[in-house]
């Protein structure tokens, strides 16, 4: 639900009607890949001691698979349904191919095989990357608006910033697991205070880049989206419920959403 309602608001900051079937794919492929994820082997055997969420996964594989059929039927009709070849595919193959290497482990390292996930700080900015060019490039496609514009790429940057810091939030949440793996994240490297703080400077300047939008109404959204995104930062512990992140942290893509389509 995120990633569909952060294309809506590209369009509505561009003044572009929503692209249905492009951004229902996004949904069901959002809702596939993130659940292949959770389903590996590997991360089912690390993560299980670590989440109440992941043990429920383990147990209800065959409800979990069977979504993920559904979603990915669902992906594919709205993938020839949206027309993709008038789009970059070199883009769309591109941000698949980042999003399977995510998670599966490719890489040769120290005798070992390594997902791009645990390539050492890697990680936040990958899915930052991702989450925004899947939100922004994408719709803009869509309707051949120029994306190597400078508007574009001053769109692109501030959504990257605002989704960098969720991203910090949720390696805060995976610290202990993180560090069980060997996995080397921002928080587990110089601590989750600086980490915060990392988070803060990454909406400030958010902020910064919202104040060139001539329109006000959308610039008080979106500084409204970030003031309380840095709250949320600021409540963030490595010992919240687990629907701490996936309802409020992952939900402040959702409440921007909101606040752009109300003011």
């Amino acid at each position: 639900m995120c990633a569909f309602c952060q294309i809506w608001t590209t369009c509505l900051l561009w003044d572009l009607p929503l692209p249905v079937a492009l951004s229902l794919f996004v949904f069901f492929s959002t809702f596939l890949l993130y659940n292949f994820d959770s389903l590996l082997p590997y991360k089912l055997r690390q993560q299980v001691s670590f989440s109440e969420r992941r043990a429920w996964a383990a147990q209800h594989k065959p409800i979990i698979t069977g979504l993920m059929a559904v979603a990915g039927a669902a992906a594919l009709y709205c993938f020839f349904t949206a027309g993709f070849y008038r789009y970059n595919i070199l883009l769309l193959g591109h941000l698949a191919l980042l999003s399977v290497l995510y998670s599966l482990p490719v890489l040769p390292r120290r005798g070992e095989l390594w997902p791009l996930r645990h390539v050492p700080l890697l990680k936040i900015f990958l899915i930052a990357y991702v989450w925004t060019c899947v939100t922004v490039w994408l719709p803009l496609l869509a309707y051949n608006q120029d994306i190597f514009s400078t508007e574009a790429w001053l769109f692109f940057l501030r959504r990257f910033l605002f989704i960098l810091a969720i991203t910090i939030i949720f390696d805060i949440r995976d610290v202990d697991r993180d560090r069980a793996t060997g996995t080397v994240t921002l928080p587990g490297t110089i601590g989750i205070k600086k980490a915060k703080y990392i988070a803060w400077i990454s909406l400030a300047f958010f902020a910064l880049l919202v104040s060139l939008i001539p329109l006000q109404n959308y610039r008080a959204a979106l500084l409204l989206s970030a003031g309380i995104t840095a709250y949320v930062v600021w409540q963030t512990h490595s010992t919240n419920n687990e629907y701490f992140f996936s309802v409020i942290a992952d939900g402040m893509m959702v409440l921007q959403f909101l606040l752009v389509w109300l003011l």
